[in-house]
């Protein structure tokens, strides 16, 4: 038996534009997930008509769950439970995953017996893929510790490969919360003696456009509040004193127009 079964999780609302591109990048995996579970939270624009199409185009079985508005946390979690198998691996609606990701997390977890979460590099783009994205280079993989998250997040939520075990024992996302909720199970788990491990190879695809919440005029919100979680962060974390500006200094930048934060990035 496969010791590394898994189940691809999706939460999505009003996600239809780049729906179809980032199932299909699941759907083309070459060592595919047993099923595909979408929880669409409450959407109001045809994401749910896109779902049922690309339902009879997969090659595996596709849960469809339709909520009227939960959340995300609480749909994340309906997702995990609706799962059928040890593994979860979790794609946000407007990402990607290149075709050998959960084959290359699934060799890190045999290297590693200890492993109970994998992720991997990431490709960050804006708006539209533009050409051929790849993951050449040599297979390696790094261990995340509590150190490698005093300064940013360095997990890309949809490269994220856990079991269900480590779900359940950290205590699954936290549904009181409303932003950030993948970091702050991160640091949950961190604190509680977990170690991560990350695939060095670029297989996933994060993707930045107008139409994320980040984005749509809740830019301040958003900021703010992502500095008063990393604050709380380097604190859970019993991290140095002198990391504590940085978060502070990333509000200052990510409130900046975004050209001069793109000049500046590239």
């Amino acid at each position: 038996m496969d010791p590394v079964e898994v189940s691809a999780i999706m939460t999505v609302k009003n996600g239809a534009k780049y729906l179809e591109e980032s199932l299909f990048s699941v759907f083309s995996q070459t060592r595919p997930p047993r099923e595909v579970v979408v929880v669409d939270d409450g959407s109001d624009d045809d994401t749910w008509e896109v779902l049922q199409k690309l339902r009879l185009m997969a090659p595996m079985p596709v849960q469809l769950l339709n909520t009227q508005g939960v959340g995300r946390s609480r749909a994340l979690n309906l997702a995990v439970s609706h799962g059928q198998y040890s593994w979860l691996a979790n794609i946000d609606a407007d990402d990607i995953w290149l075709p050998e990701k959960l084959e290359q997390q699934a060799v890190a977890v045999r290297l590693f017996p200890d492993a109970e979460l994998v992720v991997t590099a990431s490709h960050i783009v804006y708006g539209e893929v533009e050409g051929e994205l790849d993951a050449k280079g040599a297979f390696s993989v790094t261990p995340l510790g509590p150190d490698s998250f005093y300064v940013r997040n360095p997990i890309n939520h949809s490269s994220v490969l856990f079991s269900r075990r480590f779900h359940d024992q950290v205590g699954g996302y936290d549904e009181t919360l409303t932003r950030q909720v993948d970091i702050d199970l991160w640091v949950r788990a961190l604190s509680t003696g977990y170690v991560f491990y990350r695939v060095d190879l670029p297989l996933t695809v994060k993707r930045l456009h107008d139409g994320q919440s980040y984005e749509v005029g809740r830019r301040l919100g958003y900021t703010f509040n992502a500095m008063r979680l990393s604050l709380r962060k380097l604190r859970q974390l019993g991290a140095p004193f002198y990391y504590f500006p940085f978060p502070i200094v990333k509000f200052v930048y990510n409130n900046m127009p975004r050209s001069v934060r793109r000049r500046m990035f590239r």
